[in-house]
């Protein structure tokens, strides 16, 4: 089908939506976790990259990856792996990275290596210096409050409403439309550290297993537009539904337009 032929296409669209995230990440945070430092021995041998001259990326863009994260999530923000690693059973990528000082045209060289885990689920992380982790996770400096009285406890807000988005049948690319009630339910509801439920439906036309996928993607297209207004990964939960729990029951292999949607929801109340 029509969505299976433009996957790779899809892809390349996603990783785009990632970059734009660069902006919305400009303010320093306080990193949730701190990655490993590794001696250059650990790393392989430059003269063997695939891209010897490195990658400029702001720091932003590597401070995302977060334990847990798929080898596609990963790809999304870095691109393929610089020394011939695998996309499929391998357990370590390596990548030369590179980041401007801030003076002149100046940039240091760095070395970053992901573990994946049996799950093929990232693990671990090394950069090369403490020079290099610095660049992406800076060091906040502790902040001492004074004292203050505590303030009353307001009454829990109600959960915001859940948010419905429609697709074209057999596609999964959000259109015009969509990406607009996308952007203005984000702008409604400003705490970007709440946790998010995607979920993408399909209608009863097409192969069990094709529709399941074909949700997945849906909900996964739907959860990179969120990263790049701004949300963060690692608060979206992500699922497809295939054609279970249509919006409109009816008979099976009917294509229906309420059925092709992706469900968007705050949990724990938002």
């Amino acid at each position: 089908m029509l969505a299976l032929a433009s996957h790779s296409r899809l892809v390349w669209r996603l990783g785009g939506l990632v970059l734009a995230l660069a902006a919305a990440q400009a303010r320093a945070e306080e990193p949730a976790f701190m990655p490993d430092i590794a001696p250059l021995s650990d790393f392989p041998d430059p003269s063997h990259a695939t891209r010897r001259e490195g990658l400029f990326l702001p720091p932003g863009m590597p401070r995302l990856l977060m334990p847990g994260m798929t080898k596609r999530q990963a790809y999304a923000l870095l691109g393929a792996p610089h020394f011939h690693e695998g996309l499929f059973g391998e357990r370590r990528w390596d990548y030369i990275l590179n980041f401007h000082t801030g003076s002149g045209t100046a940039y240091r060289i760095c070395r970053l290596q992901l573990r994946w885990d049996r799950r093929m689920r990232l693990d671990r992380m090394a950069w090369s210096s403490e020079d290099c982790r610095a660049a992406v996770y800076p060091i906040i400096p502790e902040r001492r409050d004074t004292a203050v009285p505590p303030l009353p406890v307001p009454a829990p807000a109600p959960d915001p409403a859940p948010l419905t988005l429609y697709f074209d049948f057999d596609k999964a690319d959000l259109d015009q439309k969509a990406y607009q009630d996308l952007a203005r339910f984000v702008a409604a509801n400003s705490n970007r550290d709440a946790k998010l439920s995607i979920i993408g439906y399909t209608d009863g036309a097409g192969p069990d297993a094709y529709n399941d996928r074909l949700s997945l993607m849906r909900a996964d297209m739907v959860a990179k537009s969120l990263v790049a207004l701004g949300m963060r990964l690692s608060n979206l939960q992500i699922s497809g539904a295939g054609e279970r729990s249509p919006a409109r029951p009816g008979e099976a292999d009917v294509r229906d337009p309420l059925n092709r949607r992706v469900q968007v929801a705050f949990l724990n109340g938002g």
